[in-house]
């Protein structure tokens, strides 16, 4: 019964972690218990409008697992997984804000220290959304606010059946943000300044005029990849993130490979009038441009794999017709 299946899924995601799994058990075998006591009184299986209407008096997933939280002190139980979920996107954007103006100090040209100490004003933001959004939801719930989603809700309008899918944790993705914006802050201020990349070999290697000619392009490239991940935190449920993410990724890593390719000195000797320098960054040019060649290769069968991937996602929730009699 897929739409017993999508209630108890809606249930699961609003109920308390540590309990998700046991109560749901229960939930599973209380449905399943009056439906076969309603079956074996009508002597046949429950139409779908049947099922919705037994849904329907249990109550909306948000309702029901209500009965399953504590009593918050200022947020009652009813109103907290809405109030999770929106102090989760708050923070999130927050987040994405911050490490884009840290990006965007970088790109204009400032040092990596200055940059980053942008992104680590992120305690004192994070403190001041988690202030305002629970101060609103206090405020809501003091004069008894509700949300009547008991008598609006419609059973059909349920989010489809996820797969089994090994997605990563919340910890995981803004550990994965913070160390994404703390990279790209490196690297958008390390083609400024060359020594943070090359360290003491800058006295020997620079990168050649290239890099500075598509610096737009990483300064897009960070910053879109940040942003798929942001969307993975605020919507977890979004289950072709990580392809997306891999296909946006890799279409923009082929046209910045198709320029870095197209050009033959990526990286050029610190004196251009020592001739052992000259030769060693020629070689080097050469192993890297070999290097990027692999590269193009894999991410042009990443583009059509996940391609193909998301097309299939697709054409799986588009329903077929049925042919008439």
């Amino acid at each position: 019964m897929e739409l017993i299946d999508r209630y108890l899924q809606a249930v699961k995601f609003a109920l308390p972690q540590a309990q998700r799994d046991d109560i749901i058990k229960e939930l599973r075998d209380s449905i399943l218990s009056q439906i076969e006591e309603k079956e074996a009184e009508l002597g046949r299986i429950l139409a779908e409008d049947e099922q919705v209407d037994l849904l329907q008096k249990l109550g909306s997933p948000l309702h029901l697992a209500s009965h399953y939280r504590k009593q918050q002190y200022l947020i009652g139980a009813t109103m907290f997984p809405i109030y999770w979920k929106v102090l989760k996107a708050a923070l999130g954007l927050a987040l994405l804000v911050l490490a884009a103006a840290s990006l965007a100090t970088a790109a204009a040209g400032k040092t990596f220290t200055e940059s980053l100490g942008v992104l680590l004003r992120l305690p004192g933001v994070a403190l001041m959304v988690f202030a305002w959004v629970t101060l609103v939801f206090s405020v809501l719930e003091f004069f008894g606010a509700k949300f009547r989603v008991r008598h609006r809700w419609d059973p059909r309008r349920l989010p489809p059946l996820m797969k089994n899918d090994p997605r990563k944790s919340s910890f995981e993705l803004i550990t994965q943000l913070l160390v994404q914006t703390t990279f790209g802050v490196w690297w958008l201020a390390g083609l400024h300044y060359q020594y943070l990349v090359f360290g003491p070999g800058i006295a020997f290697l620079r990168f050649g005029p290239v890099w500075q000619t598509i610096y737009p392009l990483f300064v897009v490239m960070v910053v879109t990849d940040l942003t798929l991940t942001v969307a993975m935190i605020v919507w977890p449920r979004w289950t072709q993130g990580r392809p997306v993410t891999r296909l946006v990724m890799s279409v923009l890593g082929v046209v910045v490979l198709y320029f870095l390719i197209n050009s033959p000195d990526l990286f050029v000797a610190s004196d251009a009038s020592a001739s052992q320098l000259q030769l060693v960054a020629k070689n080097i040019n050469y192993g890297v441009h070999l290097g990027l060649l692999v590269t193009a290769i894999v991410n042009v069968i990443t583009i059509v794999r996940e391609t193909v991937r998301l097309v299939g996602l697709r054409l799986a929730h588009v329903p077929q017709a049925t042919v008439g009699s």
